[in-house]
């Protein structure tokens, strides 16, 4: 059990380096769109377009990683659990 423990531990260090990336990313993301310009020009998305895909990016991203856990966790043989509705 406490390979397990650890492994799991080691998995969650792994998952919070991932998502401070993320964040770093993120911010990045939101300095370049502030100096976009906040109208639409030949077709480009506004500022507000641009911050609303790329939470839908990290929505996506979330709901991927929980289904993805709970196929891992039946296929452990874990209890069956039910998925939400997207």
């Amino acid at each position: 059990m406490a390979e397990y423990q650890t492994y799991v531990t080691d998995l969650q260090k792994q998952f919070l380096a991932a998502m401070q990336k993320v964040g770093e990313v993120q911010a990045k993301l939101i300095e370049a769109v502030r100096d976009l310009p906040a109208t639409v020009e030949s077709g480009q998305l506004t500022q507000a377009e641009l911050v609303e895909k790329s939470f839908d990016f990290a929505t996506q991203l979330l709901d991927t990683q929980r289904e993805m856990t709970l196929r891992l966790i039946n296929a452990a043989g874990g209890t069956p659990t039910k998925t939400r509705a997207k």
